[in-house]
């Protein structure tokens, strides 16, 4: 079973958007749960500056005990664009997070297995 939610909600007067993606999904190994946010959010401004490279944060982490597994990155930057001979200056934030519930526990082969 899969499920999939989107929205897109306008914040900050008008200057910014905020586009969730939600995923749920089922099957007889693990069930999924996936989660994107998109951020962005809009300045005018007179002048540009120099652009830095975004930041990046990858996490990642495995419960043995529970079976969970959990994967989130993060990306952050800034970038700029002319719109109606003025400049904008956008700044974003993505994140994806990647939940998996396991439910069956992994183990390794017997010893006659590996050494036949």
């Amino acid at each position: 079973m899969r499920d999939i939610l989107h929205k897109t909600k306008e914040i900050l007067q008008g200057r910014g958007k905020r586009i969730v993606i939600q995923e749920h999904s089922s099957d007889k190994q693990c069930v999924s749960n996936v989660r994107k946010n998109f951020l962005y959010i809009a300045q005018e401004v007179d002048h540009q500056e120099d652009v830095k490279e975004p930041e990046v944060h990858v996490s990642k982490s495995f419960d043995s005990l529970n079976r969970d597994e959990k994967f989130i990155m993060q990306v952050k930057g800034t970038f700029y664009i002319n719109r109606n001979r003025r400049l904008v200056k956008i700044a974003y934030y993505h994140t994806l997070k990647v939940l998996l519930h396991w439910k069956t526990a992994v183990t390794s082969p017997s010893k006659s297995v590996t050494m036949a």
